[in-house]
């Protein structure tokens, strides 16, 4: 909201709109976001008048009598509001009602003034007004970045399918015309890739589904009393094939028990991620480990591995959906840019968060911080 409020007052009786004027015009209103704003103000006589100085004024503010002869008052107030959220309505009537101060609430008037109404209630009105008229900008802003957030998030979405759907079908394509002849051995490596992407694709869609589940809590939780350390050495031995394939030596440094009040898949999830990155995005022959402890009230998870590394920039974007870190080294390392942005939104659910130490060519390491019980029963 700029320096100026725009106040149209539509009232028939000239004394009403006389008085309303003189309280409001040219007085400096503080504003809710700080500052202040000037009044300028107009006025009408009539619903007319109303609608045809609505359109070339652009009031912020509508100062409306709820007995106008030509048109009530509720229902000018529902047309002057068409299209226009961010228009603050004051209805006023000389002899008001309760079942009437409620129907023009539920139809959206900010505010009901009997008259005769005093200059300083009038101007607490446009007070309350200017109030709703700085929430409505937030919610309209707000609104307007989930959409472009939710825009973009689908627009890489669609890029990301593309390219693993177009390998597919471009493979599947030379298999239906039999381009390479009848004989099926020529056809195995396109088949192989076929797969592969298709394998991408799936992790793709898989990893989404996750990652909308926990945000928007419909995935229902499971919350026991689980061995952290023993999660560890599960997710270890599962990956422990990808590390043989690279000769990445994995290793774990944890207490024998280390007790937590957590769900069984978030959990793994998160020590899944942290260590299968630590592999993928190390160096042949290198070190992958993970490392917990207990501080207080909260547990760590440390994953630190001897890999290729990232700059402060690259660091900066790890954690969006997609945010995955492209340059020459990462090209060919298979991945759907959601893993750690699903352990932020998961570590959140335990008053936790992710910590990240990086540099170029000399590894990361990453720390989730996680709380270890919510109330009591948690056994040491």
């Amino acid at each position: 909201m700029d320096g100026t409020v725009r106040v149209l007052v539509v009232d028939a009786d000239a004394g009403v709109r006389r008085l309303a004027a003189d309280a409001l015009r040219g007085r400096a209103m503080p504003l809710p976001g700080g500052g202040d704003a000037v009044l300028e103000v107009e006025e009408a006589a009539s619903s007319c008048r109303c609608c045809a100085r609505i359109a070339a004024f652009a009031p912020d503010i509508l100062i409306l009598d709820n007995e106008l002869t030509c048109a009530a008052g509720a229902d000018l107030m529902a047309q002057a509001r068409e299209g226009r959220s961010e228009l603050a309505v004051i209805m006023t009537e000389a002899a008001p009602s309760y079942a009437c101060a409620v129907d023009v609430a539920r139809r959206g008037a900010v505010d009901f003034l009997p008259k005769p109404f005093p200059p300083e209630v009038l101007r607490g009105a446009v007070a309350h007004a200017l109030r709703f008229l700085e929430d409505t900008r937030r919610e309209r802003l707000h609104a307007l970045e989930k959409r472009r957030i939710r825009f973009e998030f689908v627009s890489v979405l669609a890029h990301e399918l593309k390219a693993p759907l177009a390998a597919a079908e471009s493979a599947l394509q030379i298999l239906d015309a039999k381009t390479l002849g009848e004989a099926l051995p020529p056809y195995a490596p396109l088949v192989a890739r076929a797969l592969v992407r298709l394998e991408a694709a799936r992790r793709l869609v898989g990893g989404l589904l996750d990652l909308t589940r926990v945000e928007s809590g419909e995935r229902p939780r499971s919350l026991e009393f689980l061995d952290l350390a023993q999660s560890a050495r599960t997710v270890l031995e599962e990956e422990a094939p990808a590390a043989r394939a690279r000769a990445v030596t994995l290793s774990l440094a944890a207490p024998d028990r280390l007790m937590v009040r957590a769900d069984r898949w978030e959990i793994e999830c998160i020590l899944q991620n942290l260590l299968s990155n630590a592999v993928k995005y190390n160096r042949d022959g290198g070190a992958a480990a993970l490392r917990l402890w207990q501080d207080g009230e909260h547990v760590f998870v440390e994953a630190r591995d001897t890999g290729i590394g990232m700059t402060p920039a690259e660091i900066a974007g790890l954690f969006r959906e997609f945010g995955r870190v492209r340059k020459r080294e990462t090209e060919h390392i298979p991945g759907t840019g959601l893993g750690l942005a699903l352990v932020r939104k998961l570590a959140a659910l335990y008053d936790g968060g992710v910590e990240v130490e990086s540099a170029p060519g000399e590894g990361s390491v990453f720390t989730v911080r996680l709380r270890r019980c919510r109330g009591a029963g948690l056994e040491d």
